[in-house]
This record gives structure tokens, C-alpha cells and sequence, in this order.
């Protein structure tokens, strides 16, 4: 809130009133009122206050009043008469005041009409100064404040502008999130297909070249009228399509659980039924390589799970061990640890080295040897067992002891 002296503008009052009561010393000592030093002096500092006062009126008249500007002109005007009469009455029995010659003499009608028309005199000097000044003031402080308006308005604009960019940033960041992680999904995806084909190439090659080798023992047969045997021959070739046609669909299964999430089912799976099934793929490959195959499951064993893709698991761990055992055994069991039951396929190790492996962790293999495997092609098999475990959430882990080499999944829940 303003003070007093800056709301009624006191220095530049008291400078008006000072301009105007020495104004008229000139008109007074030409007169010869210049005698009576006392009353000149006191009638002098009268005159002064008169005009202060004046000042101070007129800008009462300009801020109490709520009327239309000359209406406030009009009533300063009217307090300037009103004034003049009070100050001559108030100290004419002490100093002559009124300049031009006394006036003590003149009835009080005509006195009071001089007095109003010095007062409006002096008015018209004071009132256009503090209007005009009041009204530029007014227009100052109306331009002040549309432009406090325009920065408030600015700054809310900046604001809500700032919040907008934060929301916008947000959500960039949150889509981006989401596309990184669509990319590494993605990649993961590609990964594994990749994984997919690969095997493909790798674990059919040796079924495709028994096949085709049958194949043209079976031609060989028929053309020596060896009917009996080439119908056995074709029968191993069928038996061998048909269960390469099952892989191939279990394989499928797997690239299209990893294309549509969602898309694996689990179910309950008879362990021995699906080995069995695996196991008749490779029948000819182990008998070829002088070993056999001793299946120790318990008839009613079941898991659950997806049967394709354990099938896949089954597949590739059988092709291992059917590829690195001479003349030995190859065995297939189960034991329970804890709350976890555990498919083991072990055979020997017959003094070299597992596909690339020599030992991974129960848990799971380690990055070197998953990094050794890449580069390796009869190495693919494990590593898409290690990811489909993985897609499965079970356990696989293959290591060698006591001249054997054993694959573990585990199942949990059992």
C-alpha cells in the first residue's frame, strides 16, 4: 500500500505552494506591505498553508468520490473556495493575508464572493496539475498491469506448456521402452528360428542319409527278388519318415511359440510313451553303432508340459548321445530330488569330448561354453534344448562323470 506522502504527491505540493506564495511577495511589497515584516511573514506561511491545503483537498476530491471526472473537477474547485474563506477567517485579525488591499471593510456576502473567486483561482493552478498527473498515473499503472497480466499469462501458457512437454517426453520414453523391448524380443525371436533351422539342417541329416541308404539297399533287394526283406527295409523308411514328419511338427510348434505368445499349451505327458516315440528315430542309428537303448521309467510317469516342444528336447538329447556312443549303452532313467523329478539320459563318454562340451552347470550352461556352441554346428542341438528349457521353465543341465555323460531336465512340481 502506498505511503501518504507518495499518494498525495506532498513534494511537488509543497513546491506548488511554495511557487505561489512567493509569487505574490512582489505584489505585496509594491503595495507597501513590506512595513509590517511580522504580518507580511505570517500572512506569507497562511498563504502557503492555504495552498497545501488545496493540494491535499483536490486529491481527496480525485480518490474518495465515485463520480464522473468533472464532477470531481467541479467539487475540487468548490473545497478551494470553501478554503480560502476559512484561512482568511481563520487569521485576518492577525496578518492581511489578501494581497491586493484589506478587505475587512466589505460585507460579508461580497467578502465571501472575493474569497471563493481567489480560491478558484488558485484552484485553476493546482486541480489540472494533479488530474492530469492522476490520470497519467492511472494510465501508467493500467499499462503495468495488462503487462503483469501478460506475463502471468505468460508464465501459466509456459507452465502448462512445460507440462505438456514433460507428458509428451513421457510417453516418448515410455514407446520407446516398449519398442526396445519389442526389438530384443524380436531378436530373440530371430535367434531362436534361426536356432530352429539350423537344427533342422543338423538333426535330420543323419535320418536322411539312413533313409537314403535304405532306400537304395531296398532298390537293390527288389531287383534281386529279395521281396521279404526290401518290405522290411521299406517299413524302417516309413517308420523313419513318419517320425522325421513328427520332429518336423515339433520343431513348428516351437517357431510358432516363439512368433504368437500365448500359443503354448501344456498338457499331461506320459514320459515313457513320448521316449519311446523319439527313440525309434535313431533305432537304426544305434543299432548301426553296436549299442542299445534300456529305457528304467516307471510305465505311469507324466509331467506336464507341452509335448511338442519336449519332444523337441527329447529328440536332440537322443541324437547326441545315439552320435557319441560306440558299442555301450544308452540309458534312461528318472530320480526325484526334493520337489523336482529329474529325466537323465546318460552314455559313455568313450574318451572324447561332448559335441564342443565337456561340462556346463546342472543349471544350465554358461556363457562360454553357450558362445563355444555357436560356432559349432554339432553343437545346435544343446543349445536349442538349453532355449526351449528355458521357453519350458525347466531345468537342463548336461555334465560328465564317472565315464558317462549325463543330460538332466528337470521338472518341478512333482
Amino acid at each position: 500500500m502506498r505511503s501518504s506522502i507518495k499518494k498525495y504527491n506532498l513534494q511537488l505540493g509543497a513546491l506548488i505552494a511554495t511557487v505561489v506564495t512567493l509569487a505574490i511577495v512582489p505584489v505585496r511589497l509594491s503595495e507597501g506591505q513590506g512595513a509590517n515584516l511580522v504580518s507580511l511573514i505570517g500572512s506569507e506561511v497562511v498563504i502557503w498553508l492555504m495552498c497545501l491545503a488545496t493540494w491535499l483537498s483536490s486529491y481527496q476530491a480525485y480518490h474518495r468520490f465515485n463520480i464522473v471526472k468533472w464532477q470531481k473537477v467541479a467539487l475540487a474547485l468548490l473545497f478551494c473556495a470553501v478554503i480560502s474563506n476559512v484561512f482568511f477567517l481563520a487569521s485576518f485579525r492577525f496578518f492581511a493575508d489578501y494581497p491586493i488591499k484589506s478587505v475587512r471593510e466589505l460585507p460579508l456576502w461580497l467578502l465571501t464572493i472575493r474569497l471563493s473567486l481567489r480560491g478558484i483561482m488558485l484552484g485553476l493552478i493546482i486541480v489540472p496539475i494533479i488530474f492530469l498527473l492522476e490520470t497519467e498515473r492511472e494510465r501508467q499503472e493500467e499499462a503495468l498491469k495488462r503487462e503483469r497480466d501478460r506475463a502471468v499469462e505468460a508464465e501459466r501458457q509456459k507452465h502448462v506448456l512445460e507440462m505438456l512437454v514433460s507428458e509428451r517426453t513421457a510417453d516418448l520414453e515410455d514407446a520407446l521402452a516398449v519398442l526396445g523391448e519389442s526389438q530384443e524380443e524380436l531378436d530373440h525371436q530371430v535367434h531362436l528360428l534361426t536356432r530352429v533351422v539350423a537344427s533342422i539342417a543338423h538333426d535330420v541329416h543323419a535320418p536322411l542319409q539312413f533313409i537314403v541308404a535304405a532306400t537304395k539297399h531296398t532298390g537293390n533287394l527288389i531287383i534281386t527278388s529279395q521281396l521279404s526283406e526290401a518290405a522290411e527295409y521299406n517299413q524302417q523308411v516309413e517308420r523313419g519318415l513318419g517320425d522325421m514328419a513328427v520332429y518336423m511338427q515339433n520343431l513348428l510348434e516351437f517357431a510358432r511359440s516363439q512368433v504368437h505368445k500365448g500359443a503354448l499349451h501344456s498338457a499331461c505327458i506320459n514320459l515313457p510313451t513320448l521316449i519311446r516315440e523319439k527313440a525309434g528315430l535313431f533305432e537304426q542309428i544305434i543299432t548301426s553303432n553296436g549299442s542299445k537303448l534300456r529305457l528304467s521309467l516307471h510305465e505311469n510317469l507324466t509331467v506336464l508340459s507341452n509335448a511338442n516342444l519336449l519332444g523337441v528336447i527329447l529328440h536332440n538329447l537322443l541324437d547326441n548321445a545315439s552320435k557319441n556312443t560306440r558299442n555301450g549303452e544308452i540309458e534312461i532313467l528318472s530320480e526325484t530330488i526334493g520337489d523336482r523329478l529329474y529325466l537323465c539320459i546318460q552314455n559313455p563318454l568313450n574318451h572324447m569330448p561332448l559335441n564342443g562340451i565337456t561340462h556346463a552347470d546342472p543349471q544350465g550352461f554358461s556363457k562360454r561354453n553357450a558362445a563355444n556352441l555357436a560356432g559349432n554346428s554339432e553343437g545346435l542341438g544343446l543349445i536349442l534344448v538349453r532355449d526351449i528349457a528355458a521357453l519350458l521353465n525347466v531345468e537342463f543341465g548336461i555334465e560328465a562323470v564317472a565315464g558317462k555323460v549325463v543330460a538332466r531336465v528337470g521338472f518341478s512340481g512333482v
